[in-house]
């Protein structure tokens, strides 16, 4: 949508930007006036376990053997290869050249930071977070900068970032 000559480029930035939103607030709308009984996500009113007999300390091996320990080191670094290259992927797409970023001083903190999140949700019982790529590619896509004039269907000159 955004490479197109259909409409004007600020309303081309705005609905590729915005795709998925729009999308979903659509489909919610049909769904509601359309009458179909679709399955809905039941969310709780607190926020604690779901499970009654457990606290929010999940104990590493709680009646587990010994053993389960090596067992599960193969999928834990599976899970750690994975998730370094969804990181590093994201880093290498957000700064690209022609986003025109300058590193700050916390460049490599986010690494950092992330394995630290992912320890504690992990002993918390939590689901793991990782780096959202579309999402921060929106990211960098808002920041940008882009020249106002321009012939109707041409495509913006990126000047630089906010």
């Amino acid at each position: 949508m955004r490479n197109t000559c259909y409409f004007p480029s600020r309303i081309r930035q705005i609905f590729s930007d915005f795709a998925v939103m729009i999308a979903i607030v659509i489909m919610t709308c049909i769904d509601m006036y359309v009458g179909i009984n679709t399955p809905k996500l039941n969310v709780p009113s607190t926020f604690r376990p779901t499970w009654e007999g457990r606290g929010w300390y999940v104990p590493p091996f709680n009646g587990n053997p010994l053993w389960t320990t090596i067992v599960s080191f193969i999928p834990a670094i599976l899970a750690c290869i994975l998730i370094f290259m969804d990181q590093q992927i994201t880093t290498v797409i957000v700064n690209r050249k022609e986003n025109k970023l300058k590193k700050g001083y916390g460049y490599h903190l986010d690494l950092c930071v992330l394995s630290l999140l992912i320890l504690v949700v992990g002993i918390l019982g939590l689901p793991i977070y990782v780096a959202a790529t579309v999402l921060s590619i929106n990211h960098v896509n808002s920041l940008k900068l882009e020249s106002e004039s321009r012939a109707p269907g041409e495509v913006a000159q990126f000047i630089g970032v906010r």
